[in-house]
Order: structure tokens, then sequence, then C-alpha cells
């Protein structure tokens, strides 16, 4: 497989409840930020539906919007695994990352698949996350 940067990602949690199971939980989440990249740049508003497994691992399930600098609109999937980084308590993640849009312009993103690691430097609001995605494409012969 080959990767290539597709953008860079800022998230902050501008809303987040937890709910504990006694063996884990679900968290849900809303979240705002921004891609840069150099074939797309816009802003995302997102919701997390994370299920919090007992071994206190996190399963980022984010779906929302990313409007494009240009006006496009493109459905975001992120769905991942995030555990606990032990020297600061944040979390690491890494999510597939899946798009639709209708916009000619970002038709490209259909057949995109793309993978995404990043850092969460606190599950509650205001927490911030950065990441860098990168492009899959495939190469077996």
């Amino acid at each position: 497989m080959e990767t290539t940067p597709l953008f860079d990602v800022e998230l902050r949690y501008t809303s987040l409840e937890s709910l504990d199971y006694g063996a884990g939980g679900q968290i849900y989440g809303t979240m705002e930020g921004t891609v840069e990249g150099e074939d797309v740049r816009g802003t995302l508003h997102l919701t997390n539906l994370a299920q919090r497994r007992p071994d206190n691992v996190n399963m980022p399930t984010l779906r929302g919007i990313l409007a494009t600098e240009d006006g496009a609109s493109v459905y975001v999937q992120f769905d991942g695994i995030a555990t606990l980084r032990p020297s600061d308590e944040a979390r690491v993640f890494v999510t597939s990352l899946r798009f639709r849009t209708g916009d000619a312009r970002y038709a490209w993103l259909n057949s995109t698949f793309a993978v995404l690691e990043g850092v969460l430097d606190s599950v509650s609001v205001g927490g911030r996350a950065r990441g860098r995605a990168y492009r899959c494409a495939a190469t077996m012969e």
C-alpha cells in the first residue's frame, strides 16, 4: 500500500457526555475543527459516538460534514481505536476515513480510503485533537 498526505486536522470538543455502564460505556460528543491540505481545506462539524471498552480503549465513531473553503459539502466517517498514553494520559488514535459528496470538484473523495493518526489531549469539553490524514492507494498486482 502507498500512502500520501491528504490533510492535517485540528478538532475541539464543543460538548461531551460520558455514560458509564460499569464494564465500559459510551461517549457522545460534538467536535468542530479544520482540515488543511493541498487538495482540500475547510471546516469540520462532527458527532462522536465512541464506545468506551472495559480495557480503557475508546472506539472513536465520528460522523459529520466537511464544509470546504470553496463551498462544497462532504459527508465524512471516522472509525478507529484510541489508546491511553501513560506519560500524559492523552488519547493516541488511528482511524479510517471515508467520504461522500455530490460535488463534482470533490468526486475523487468518493473513492478515497484514508487513515488518520493523531492525539487527543483530553476527553473533555475543550479537549483538542490534532492529526494527519493519509490517502491510501493499493499497490498489489
